[in-house]
C-alpha cells in the first residue's frame, strides 16, 4: 500500500477510534503527542485513569489482525512513551512523582477489501508493566 494511503487510513481509523472512546465515556485530551522517542496517538481520561490508546488499522486482512502488530518491543515502547507523557506533564497529579493510574489500551480497526468498517473495538489494559 502506497505511503500516502497508508496514512490515510491510519488517520481515518484514529479518528474513529477517537469517536468510539468518546462514545465510551473517555475524555480525550491529546492525539499524535509526539517527543523525541516516538508519539502517541491518543491520551484520554476513563474514569480516574489516565490511558495511553494505541490505534492499530488494518485493510484487507493480508497483513494479520491489529492486535499482531504490537510486539513485544512495541509494547516496551508504548511503556517509556507514557513514563516520557507522564514527566512532560507534572499537571496531571498533585504530588511530583505520585502518578495517576494508568493503563495502554488499544483500538483495533479493520476494513475489507473494499474499506468498508468490518470492526473497531477497545481493547483494555494491553501492555503490562514489569
Amino acid at each position: 500500500m502506497a505511503k500516502n494511503l497508508r496514512k490515510k487510513l491510519g488517520d481515518l481509523g484514529e479518528r474513529l477510534s477517537v469517536a468510539k472512546l468518546t462514545e465510551l465515556g473517555y475524555r480525550v485530551i491529546e492525539t499524535n503527542w509526539r517527543c523525541e522517542i516516538g508519539e502517541l496517538d491518543v491520551v484520554a481520561w476513563h474514569g480516574e485513569c489516565l490511558t495511553f490508546i494505541e490505534v492499530r488499522t488494518r485493510k484487507g486482512g493480508g497483513a494479520g489482525t491489529p492486535e499482531d502488530s504490537i510486539s513485544p518491543a512495541k509494547q516496551q515502547r508504548l511503556l517509556s512513551l507514557a513514563e516520557a507523557y507522564l514527566q512532560a506533564n507534572p499537571g496531571l497529579y498533585n504530588t511530583p512523582n505520585e502518578y495517576p493510574p494508568c493503563r495502554i489500551d488499544m483500538a483495533a480497526v479493520e476494513f475489507d477489501a473494499a474499506g468498508r468498517l468490518t470492526r473497531l473495538q477497545i481493547r483494555q489494559n494491553i501492555v503490562e508493566s514489569s
